[in-house]
């Protein structure tokens, strides 16, 4: 973007921050109404 002054946008590293991915999938899953295969399941909307 242009702006009017010299100023440069500061980013962050891109690095994994959860330490166990895994079983923090485990755990939103288990709450799920429908999963299978690690995929959540939802109904069909369109014919």
């Amino acid at each position: 973007m242009a702006h009017a002054q010299d100023v440069a946008q500061r980013l962050r590293s891109d690095r994994v921050t959860e330490s166990d991915q895994l079983a923090q999938r485990a755990a939103f899953q288990a709450i799920a109404p429908e999963t299978e295969g690690g995929l959540y399941l939802v109904p069909k909307v369109i014919e």
